[in-house]
């Protein structure tokens, strides 16, 4: 006899976006009632974890439907923080987000060594020797391009005073150069972070790839530095305070010490790979917690000193860096989803409102600084017709440097500090602008490289696959 069970129509199956709507609903649904419960999120047992299990979800989720839209996945994260943050929902709040709170403190470590793991990444990633015959290319861009958008967005800062009146209140002309300079230079500054992730997701390999990794990774080391004597020059012409040789020593300490340390990182790393071998990921984290907690303490800059870790890897250690990069895959998933998902919680909504005008325009001249110093710089190498048309792209996305530029303009030329209605005290006004800009870089780059990537013909060339080209 035929079971009539099995003439009868078969239930459509929902679609995989109202799933993950549905999931995301009961998700946010429960992260309310437990803040609800307690009155607000940090007073309950285990905040912390509650904040970074809720992130890690959320974002999970909205990229899958990001990514069914055909948006990048890296958009879907980032458009889990702004919603979750305190920009819309709240259910991540200041306080959780706040570096100085217990809890704050607790994500921003996350942060930081995600920071960490993507500059290890990138260090890895860069082999020397295909990168030698775009050397020529890549030092155009960092002159044309990243030099040039310091002093093109500084002169554009300059031209929308009126659009800026807090910013510039009660400066002198000379004043005001001076911090048009300094916050051109930090919204000058790239995302390997970015790159990394929309290189992962589109497992793109070729030479457009390789020049757009060891471009912003190029630009970032220039924008480090040059920030540095900035902010010096800042202090001294605005607060009144400089110590010249002292400055270049940390200067110095901060760059060659970075590095030289990084190398004695690699060998670490490389030692372990060699002799140990089992649990060889596993280490490689330790470290990389290890160095982005400490290394600020000791003046030591946690992203040039995995970078350099991963390049001395890659190019001058025995062991195997395509191993340990394999062993990152399952850690791959979680850091990129809670480092862009904290970045877009930290995006101000309201602020970027506030200043849209300036803000648009500034992103505008950047972009195009980008654009025409690029193509210059592939114009004079000879650059092959792909990478001319698209490097410039790989500049144009902002994430982790561009923030914590944006907090040491905001610490260091504070109203605690200099007193409120002092000039120098610009700094929370220049963090509002500098993270207007990146809030709409975030937002608007990922979903274009993606595209260029993909127009590019180099998509799906790589041959290791990690998670962001799985389905998750």
């Amino acid at each position: 006899m035929t079971d009539p069970r099995s003439s009868s129509p078969s239930l459509p199956r929902p679609p995989s976006v109202v799933i993950s709507l549905m999931l995301l609903a009961a998700i946010g649904g429960l992260m309310q009632a437990a803040t609800s419960f307690a009155g607000t999120a940090t007073s309950l047992p285990g905040s912390t974890e509650l904040a970074f299990g809720f992130l890690l979800l959320s974002s999970y989720f909205t990229a899958k439907i990001a990514n069914r839209l055909g948006l990048p996945k890296l958009t879907g994260y980032l458009i889990a923080g702004v919603v979750a943050g305190p920009s819309v929902l709240a259910l991540i709040s200041d306080v959780m987000l706040d570096k100085h709170a217990a809890t704050g403190l607790a994500l921003k470590v996350v942060s930081d060594a995600a920071t960490a793991i993507l500059a290890l990444e990138a260090g890895a990633e860069l082999d020397l020797k295909k990168v030698r015959p775009v050397a020529r290319t890549l030092r155009g861009i960092t002159l044309y391009a990243v030099i040039g958008s310091m002093i093109t967005i500084g002169a554009a800062m300059f031209l929308l005073q009126p659009l800026l009146p807090g910013l510039f209140g009660g400066m002198s002309m000379q004043q005001r150069l001076v911090v048009c300079m300094v916050v051109g230079v930090a919204l000058s500054s790239q995302s390997p972070a970015v790159a990394m992730a929309m290189l992962a997701e589109t497992r793109a390999e070729g030479p457009l790839s390789r020049v757009i990794l060891a471009s912003v990774v190029a630009a970032d080391l220039t924008v480090i530095v040059v920030f540095s004597l900035a902010l010096a020059v800042a202090g001294a012409l605005i607060g009144g305070e400089i110590d010249v040789q002292a400055t270049a020593l940390e200067v110095g300490w901060e760059l060659l010490g970075s590095i030289l340390f990084g190398i004695a990182i690699g060998m670490l790393v490389g030692l372990f790979l060699r002799t140990v071998k089992e649990g060889a990921a596993l280490f490689a984290l330790m470290v990389c917690v290890v160095v982005a907690e400490i290394g600020p303490h000791v003046h030591l800059d946690p992203l040039i000193v995995l970078l350099a870790s991963g390049v001395w890897l890659r190019n001058f250690s025995t062991a195997n860096a395509h191993d340990l990069l394999s062993k990152f895959e399952s850690a791959q998933l979680p850091v990129f989803l809670v480092f862009f998902a904290l970045a877009g919680a930290n995006l101000q909504l309201d602020k970027l409102a506030a200043n849209a005008i300036a803000v648009v325009v500034i992103a505008v001249v950047r972009a195009a600084t980008f654009y025409f110093g690029s193509r210059r710089a592939c114009r004079r190498a000879n650059a092959d017709p792909m990478t001319s048309r698209y490097a410039w792209f790989g500049l144009v996305p902002q994430a982790g440097l561009a923030l914590a530029l944006a907090i040491v303009l905001q610490d260091t030329f504070s109203a605690a500090v200099y007193g409120a209605g002092n000039p120098a005290a610009f700094g929370d006004n220049a963090a509002v602008l500098v993270l207007g800009v990146v809030a709409l870089n975030q937002l608007v780059a990922p979903p274009i490289l993606r595209i260029v990537l993909m127009r590019s013909g180099e998509a799906g060339k790589k041959q290791n696959v990690d998670f962001a080209a799985g389905g998750h």
